[in-house]
């Protein structure tokens, strides 16, 4: 951050605590990426993330929906990686003999309780744009559901009627009873029904292939250029600062004299 060149003046002059400004940064919005910017959150990352470091082999999105998944390599040289357990689970990408080699991240959304914001310091100047989604990815274990798929097929094969068997007693003990009153149970019904609606659309639409540039690129930096705005026009303020907060955080009058 650069110290302004203009003289220092008071806090008392912004109705601050007296304490000596030693810097006016002007702040500049822009709206050119605010309908791309998305904030991706990794909970299973500790620290920061170096460049390269979760380049992905493969990236996708259904853009309707906003889901995003990520492919990224596994080291299967490293002397940590388990050949005989990446082999094991490797039938739960590929049909090939394919050692598991990919972890697949999926986007979850997360409530945003916040607004975010993209800033860019460039010249003295603050440069921001509203980040409108923010996702955290996951880890996703779809290949343990079909290697599990995959072992009951096989299993089903060789023990029909000892399988057959367990089916009637897992139906058997699943049966339970339950007294709703008809609108406990039209409400249950209607939410499943949405839930199962909104997953299906979700299911059905198809995946569109992503370009993934990892910072220091000649694409990244060019979006990253799209980061400073372009009119620098002095914005005026149409309500006062009580009137400001007012409509953010309700009446700013005391409860209690």
């Amino acid at each position: 951050m650069s110290v302004s060149d203009t003289p220092s003046r008071s806090a008392a002059e912004y109705g601050l605590p007296d304490d000596e400004i030693v810097a006016e940064i002007p702040v500049y919005l822009t709206q050119k990426l605010d309908k791309q910017l998305h904030l991706l959150q990794y909970p299973q990352k500790d620290g920061s993330i170096t460049p390269g470091e979760l380049q992905p082999r493969e990236a996708r999105i259904k853009p309707i929906h906003g889901q995003i998944e990520l492919d990224i390599p596994l080291d299967v040289q490293s002397p940590m990686y388990n050949k005989e357990r990446g082999a094991a689970l490797g039938v739960g990408i590929s049909d090939s003999g394919r050692l598991l080699d990919i972890t697949t991240l999926v986007s979850v959304g997360i409530p945003q309780n916040s607004e975010y914001l993209a800033g860019v310091m460039r010249d003295g100047e603050l440069h921001l744009t509203a980040i409108k989604k923010a996702i955290q990815l996951r880890p996703s274990l779809r290949y343990l559901d079909r290697v599990a798929e995959k072992d009951l097929a096989a299993k089903k094969m060789d023990h029909s009627d000892e399988e057959e068997e367990v089916k009637k007693e897992t139906k058997a003990q699943s049966v339970q009873v339950t007294v709703r009153s008809a609108q406990a149970e039209e409400a249950l019904r209607q939410q499943q029904s949405s839930i199962a609606y909104m997953q299906q659309k979700l299911e059905e639409e198809p995946w569109s292939g992503l370009a993934y540039f990892d910072v220091g690129t000649e694409e990244s930096n060019a979006v990253h250029a799209d980061l400073i705005a372009d009119n620098k026009e002095d914005l005026i303020s149409k309500t006062t600062p009580d009137e400001y907060l007012t409509a953010v955080i309700g009446s700013i009058v005391p409860d209690v004299l």
